[in-house]
């Protein structure tokens, strides 16, 4: 099965990272009661766009080109939505979504997002509930140190004999006029109840620990406990009242 990482983005930078900027997210996004979201997403500038071949045929490099560069076919049946391309302040962003119900869904399929070996490593969703509060978590690690080719399969490799790029990173460098690292940025973001925060890690860094938590309180719940022991409290102190009243 193709990656999702590697069926929305290698195809496209292998076509478009000379002179270009390509964006690439990957968002999870958990409700309150522990379902949500994994979304992984590429963004081509308007460059980029115009590098793309025109599939249709219809004399322009345009997102329908973009679309039909990605074979979709593997992602809907491994459960991912890709979505058509949209514009979003001068980049054109592919999506692909897949919902999940608990937190233990939302960890298998960020496993299969790079795989095990690959940059996104042991990403996992948690939540726990005790009284009047529940905790989240979003834990990993991202390590970019294999550059690009590290969100490569073996499929792709294959398809470009054997290359994960089509061709050697230090080539691509050469004829973009800069390093990789700077045409390519990634952005992992977590997005749990009461806490959005985002991680940059760059091309050639290495691991780089993923780590978020939030606690959400149940005020109604904390407010009757509180209200119960205020309560428990006064009856108390007149049950003692009433016992030192009746030894005078």
């Amino acid at each position: 099965m193709r990656r999702p990482l590697a069926a929305l983005l290698l195809v496209v930078l292998v076509l478009a990272t000379a002179a270009c900027e390509v964006r690439t997210t990957v968002t999870v996004d958990v409700a309150d009661d522990g379902s949500g979201t994994v979304e992984v997403a590429v963004g081509l500038d308007a460059a980029a766009l115009e590098r793309l071949p025109d599939l249709d045929g219809d004399g322009l490099s345009d997102a329908a080109d973009l679309a039909a560069l990605v074979r979709s076919d593997d992602l809907t049946a491994a459960g991912w939505t890709v979505a058509d391309p949209d514009a979003d302040d001068g980049t054109t962003w592919l999506r692909a979504t897949r919902a999940f119900g608990t937190p233990a869904e939302a960890t298998e399929i960020l496993a299969a997002v790079t795989g095990p070996d690959g940059p996104l490593r042991d990403l996992r969703v948690t939540r726990s509930a005790s009284f009047g509060r529940v905790e989240y978590g979003f834990r990993g690690t991202a390590d970019l140190r294999g550059g690009l080719e590290a969100f490569g399969d073996e499929g792709l490799a294959a398809a470009l004999e054997g290359e994960p790029l089509g061709e050697d990173e230090a080539a691509i460098e050469m004829r973009a006029g800069r390093p990789l690292a700077e045409a390519f940025t990634f952005e992992i973001t977590s997005r749990l109840p009461g806490d959005e925060t985002t991680w940059t890690p760059a091309l050639g860094d290495g691991p780089v620990e993923i780590a978020a938590t939030s606690t959400v309180y149940d005020r109604p719940v904390l407010a009757l406990a509180a209200v119960a022991v205020l309560a428990g409290l006064v009856m108390v102190a007149l049950l003692v009242r009433s016992l030192l009243s009746s030894r005078r």
